[in-house]
């Protein structure tokens, strides 16, 4: 089955219906992937049968949430669902609303579950009743790289929200995905505040998101031409230099091989200069500070000058920096 512009009353799935004149049809969808974490840890407890009815009916309690919001689920995949969207609004909808009503379960010897989800808006084609294309892979993917209790989402996705909504989206991560070549940038959705209008009945109930709201907060983005690179709790330590090893590569004669490197530790930044010609931070508009064989904090957002003072961004020895809540 292909989707083509109406609605399909079947399943409540509003934007696309079945046509079958013209199989192959490409069109631009959300594409939402999500899992149910640590399901062995409930195979191991219940057994392999009690514990495919839980997983089953869980997945029904979260399928009800993708049919509410007018999303259309495209297959069951183990332990977790592929679904479709007409707009990134709903998927985050229905993936706010996945997670609270889990949080809600609680299994006698297990706790409560968590869920990863991951997002991406991009074109796919449909063809008998699936969906297929490289924004699938690229959802998948953005699924994978979720903590439990945690929803990523491509910066495709966060393009398309509403004001409110991707006022919720931090920048966590740049990652290179197969067959891509460009760097994709991943956002957390944090926790709804009083304001939100996502849902009126529904906050993201998992305490597990706590984890999400702290690598948020504590990331650090490095940027060099087009090169970017985040420094955080999943990615500590970044290198920068002349030679082709370092992460952030700088070709200038001022830059040493191995000329410094910028560490995630105790909640804290840490740039430490391993040169001959020295580094410069300029911290928002102060004056450079010089670091020669020593390390410095880097707080808020600024420059950094690679062998000489940073005094435009533009300069071919200059990096930015700017914090996570700087960004």
């Amino acid at each position: 089955m292909t989707f083509a512009a109406g609605v399909c009353y079947e399943t409540g799935f509003e934007g696309y219906r079945t046509n079958r004149r013209d199989p192959g049809m490409e069109h631009e969808l959300a594409i939402l992937f999500v899992d149910v974490c640590d399901s062995t840890r409930l195979y191991e407890r219940f057994g392999n049968v009690r514990a495919a009815e839980v997983i089953g009916s869980l997945l029904g309690r979260l399928e009800g949430e993708v049919t509410g919001v007018r999303g259309k689920v495209i297959k069951s995949l183990g332990d977790g669902l592929m679904c479709v969207f007409v707009t990134p609004e709903r998927a985050c909808r229905a993936a706010v609303q996945m997670m609270s009503a889990v949080a809600a379960e609680k299994l006698e010897g297990c706790g409560a579950l968590s869920l990863r989800v991951g997002l991406h808006f991009g074109s796919v084609v449909s063809n008998g009743g699936d969906v297929f294309g490289d924004a699938i892979n690229v959802a998948s993917r953005v699924e994978a790289m979720a903590s439990p209790g945690e929803i990523l989402l491509t910066e495709a996705a966060v393009n398309r929200l509403s004001a409110p909504v991707s006022a919720r989206c931090r920048l966590i991560d740049t990652t290179r995905v197969k067959g891509k070549t460009v760097a994709i940038r991943i956002y957390t959705l944090l926790e709804r505040t009083a304001e939100d209008s996502l849902s009126e009945r529904t906050v993201i109930g998992s305490a597990m998101m706590s984890e999400a709201v702290r690598a948020a907060s504590f990331s650090l983005r490095i940027m060099f031409g087009d090169q970017e690179k985040i420094v955080g709790m999943r990615a500590p330590k970044l290198t920068i230099g002349r030679h082709e090893s370092c992460d952030i590569v700088v070709q200038s004669p001022l830059a040493s091989r191995q000329h410094g490197s910028v560490e995630f530790s105790r909640e804290s930044f840490l740039l430490t200069d391993h040169s001959s010609n020295g580094t410069f931070v300029r911290a928002g508009n102060g004056p450079p500070v010089p670091l020669r064989r020593e390390a410095s904090k880097l707080v808020g957002w600024g420059l950094i000058g690679i062998g000489a003072v940073p005094e435009r961004p533009e300069q071919d020895h200059v990096l930015r920096f700017a914090s996570g809540v700087d960004f």
